[in-house]
């Protein structure tokens, strides 16, 4: 079984900012033409997070989590970020057959950007597993 490395650098702003990266992780799983086996994707961080979705349904999302989370009324400044990820989760495995990713094509990969920053550096980390 082979196990390769990665990692994406993305200039992120926020929050509830989501940034499309299948493409990129796509880029990855093909260049390690591993036929089957698993792609692990994960951003560095306490704050980011991964999603898997349409972009009707990440945009309802996005609504979803400024209700349920709002930005203000918290005592630590950036609170609602560390609550926003970690519902949503920092990492995702996704399934790798004929050397692509087994998601439906209408399906994005996010990474969405939590915190109230401009020209913030996220790291996303991809190991691919497989044969």
């Amino acid at each position: 079984m082979k196990v390769l490395s990665s990692s994406l650098r993305i200039r992120t702003y926020g929050p509830t900012v989501f940034f499309p990266i299948r493409g990129l992780i796509e880029e990855v799983v093909r260049e390690s033409r591993v036929k089957e086996g698993i792609a692990w994707l994960s951003v560095k961080g306490a704050t980011p997070a991964l999603v898997v979705a349409t972009e009707e349904v990440a945009n309802e999302l996005g609504k979803c989590l400024k209700y349920l989370i709002p930005v203000s009324g918290w005592r630590h400044g950036n609170a609602y970020a560390h609550l926003r990820s970690t519902v949503l989760s920092t990492s995702k495995v996704i399934p790798i057959i004929n050397n692509e990713l087994a998601i439906p094509k209408e399906y994005e990969i996010y990474l969405l950007e939590t915190r109230s920053v401009y020209n913030h550096i996220r790291e996303v980390v991809i190991q691919i597993h497989g044969e």
